[in-house]
């Protein structure tokens, strides 16, 4: 099976972005870092990966304001968030695709993970949501989407975390 794995780089004057620093830590071939910017991190994923390929399509992203690892089971079609991205877009209340369903869910079985993580129906509203939604609108059966807890920087969190992700994926494709 085929697994694409993403991250995303450092926002809002952060040194590191936890997604990216659990992702050096898995085990995996098919990685790649995005940039924290509404519709051109999706853009920048499909331009340099030919989605159609991968069996799984697992997004990284963090919440610091959280304090475990949580799988979303849904994206909504809104960006709204009082911080700019790194391109300084900030966006209020836009639709992240005009006419797209407000919600859309993942269709990858979270029965079979629901032991190993956390279930959230919260994406936020930034650009995590936004990268999700369009797996979601495209890749609805593949895509799932992971937020990293705060961290604190702390090495053996990230080594945890990765170990919890690869169980993740060795479950999903049994």
């Amino acid at each position: 099976m085929k697994i694409l794995i993403t991250s995303f780089k450092p926002f809002n004057n952060m040194i590191n972005n936890y997604s990216t620093e659990v992702l050096n830590y898995i085990n995996n071939p098919y990685k790649i870092v995005l940039d924290v910017v509404y519709d051109e991190c999706y853009n920048e994923l499909k331009e340099t990966n030919n989605l159609d390929e991968f069996d799984l399509i697992i997004a990284l992203g963090e919440a610091r304001s959280r304090n475990v690892l949580t799988v979303e089971t849904n994206a909504k079609n809104i960006s709204s968030c009082s911080l700019k991205d790194n391109s300084g877009v900030l966006k209020q209340n836009e639709l992240i695709i005009e006419n797209g369903k407000s919600i859309l869910e993942t269709q990858v079985d979270l029965n079979l993970i629901s032991d190993l993580i956390q279930l959230s129906n919260d994406a936020g509203k930034f650009v995590c949501n936004n990268l999700y939604y369009h797996l979601l609108n495209n890749y609805p059966s593949k895509s799932l989407f992971i937020h990293i807890p705060e961290c604190n920087n702390d090495t053996n969190k990230y080594q945890e975390y990765s170990k919890t992700i690869e169980k993740i994926i060795l479950t999903l494709t049994k």
